[in-house]
């Protein structure tokens, strides 16, 4: 989780027959999950749920996947109740438009995804993540639960792998990613592997594919609701505000233990 200090987004949509490639910069050295970002994104999610020619969608970013939620507005969230509601209302749209838009949901993650970007992956039908790749989910750190990861995450990549994800907030490789079902597949051109993997389903009939989606992911809406509603209170507590207020100043919550001087 990083400041954004360059407020330009840009999220676009390019049409290549069946399938169509969505790619996103925020702006600055990061990508983060920031008001102007989520409502963009939403927005361009609509459009695809309305485009009845494309059969797949390519999700990537520019530069790097993502570093999370943008810690400037997860301060205001801290202060704000309403602020809050609004950004993790957000947030939680992205998550369901990509589980339920009528497309196969290809990620492409690059470089880093952590935090909020990360948990974009798992709701995503595929990733192929290009190799060197870095995946953690460190919101713990700052007081912040990661919601993806505790809900529905135990059903992608099973139980002790998303507690451990998410109880030690520990970054893993690509390699690490792929054995525990968070990346499926680890490539030096994700894109050539995609267009790999959109031939193998184009002999599927495209409603098919659709309608199983559909089944796979219809349990997982209400876990995500419930967790996000957790989420929006959980970030007015004193934890915290005082985890996000430490990153911001480089300092030490008080909950890490000092060192011991030897």
């Amino acid at each position: 989780m990083f400041n954004c200090s360059d407020t330009k987004v840009v999220v676009k949509l390019e049409s290549y027959g069946n399938y169509s490639v969505l790619k996103f910069n925020t702006g600055g050295k990061y990508n983060l999950f920031n008001i102007k970002f989520m409502t963009d994104m939403i927005d361009v999610l609509s459009n695809v749920e309305e485009d009845r020619i494309s059969r797949f969608l390519i999700i990537e970013g520019e530069g790097n996947f993502g570093t999370g939620a943008d810690i400037t507005e997860l301060k205001k969230a801290n202060d704000d109740l309403e602020f809050a509601r609004t950004f993790f209302n957000y947030m939680r749209q992205i998550y369901e438009k990509i589980m339920t838009v009528p497309k196969i949901v290809i990620a492409l993650p690059q470089n880093i995804a952590y935090g909020a970007s990360m948990e974009m992956l798992l709701v995503s039908d595929f990733v192929i993540a290009k190799n060197g790749t870095k995946f953690a989910a460190p919101g713990a750190k700052l007081g912040v639960f990661p919601p993806v990861l505790v809900s529905i995450g135990p059903s992608i990549i099973g139980y002790q792998n998303a507690r451990r994800l998410a109880l030690t907030g520990e970054e893993i490789d690509a390699d690490e990613a792929m054995r525990i079902g968070l990346v499926n597949y680890v490539s030096e051109d994700p894109m050539k592997t995609a267009s790999v993997l959109m031939e193998k389903m184009s002999v599927m009939a495209p409603t098919s594919l659709i309608w199983m989606k559909k089944n796979l992911d219809s349990r997982m809406k209400d876990m995500l609701y419930d967790a996000f509603e957790d989420l929006v209170n959980q970030v007015q507590s004193d934890n915290a505000k005082e985890g996000i207020l430490a990153f911001i100043s480089k300092t030490r919550p008080s909950w890490i233990p000092q060192q011991k001087s030897s």
